[in-house]
């Protein structure tokens, strides 16, 4: 197997033009050889040196989008800042990193490794593995029971009020009081029933 190499797949990223002058600091800073096209609706990177890569950014409303998929890197020190240019700008992409004769992959989402897997030989090893990722339907359901916990004591309070008034109304003998406040109570009973499912 080889010394080094990192194999990048399923890559899925978006970034500004901001951050892509980001990345070309970081490769100059590194010292790797570069050169930049830039079209109306383009932009292509051209890694130097033994590498000879060619990153292409398409132009769309919310920024630039990469189009390559797949990708190999044998120079660690490229590699490196494409990873971190992935897990910054919150990616997508499964990692494969073959170090000697072991192989390291490495799902990222959103730009967060979310799971880790050593393959040595025949034996293979999970190292991380976060299951629980925070999603933004999750994010909404926890806004959503909070909601419901600071509603429920409202609504109580808005019960016990109509039943006030229902009693009032009884003892009046007010018809119309009456109707109104058991529609009143319906729909309030009927709320308090959604929040308690």
């Amino acid at each position: 197997m080889l010394a080094y190499m990192l194999e990048v797949s399923d890559v899925d990223l978006f970034c500004t033009e901001e951050q892509m002058e980001e990345l070309l600091r970081d490769l100059s800073a590194r010292g790797v050889a570069y050169t930049a096209e830039r079209s109306e609706t383009s932009q292509i990177i051209r890694l130097g040196g033994a590498e000879n890569i060619t990153l292409e950014f398409r132009l769309r409303e919310d920024g630039y989008k990469l189009l390559n998929r797949r990708l190999t890197f044998h120079d660690p020190v490229i590699a490196e800042i494409f990873r971190d240019f992935v897990v910054r700008y919150k990616g997508h992409a499964t990692i494969k990193l073959y170090r000697s004769d072991t192989l390291y992959i490495h799902h990222v989402q959103y730009g967060e490794v979310v799971r880790i897997t050593e393959v040595s030989g025949n034996q293979r090893k999970v190292l991380l593995d976060k299951k629980e990722t925070v999603t933004m339907e999750k994010v909404m359901q926890m806004f959503l029971l909070s909601e419901i916990e600071n509603r429920i004591p409202k609504l109580r309070e808005a019960i016990d009020a109509e039943l006030d008034r229902l009693r009032e109304a009884l003892a009046a003998g007010d018809a119309a009081g009456i109707r109104a406040s058991k529609e009143r109570l319906k729909k309030l009973r009927r709320e308090m029933l959604l929040y308690e499912v």
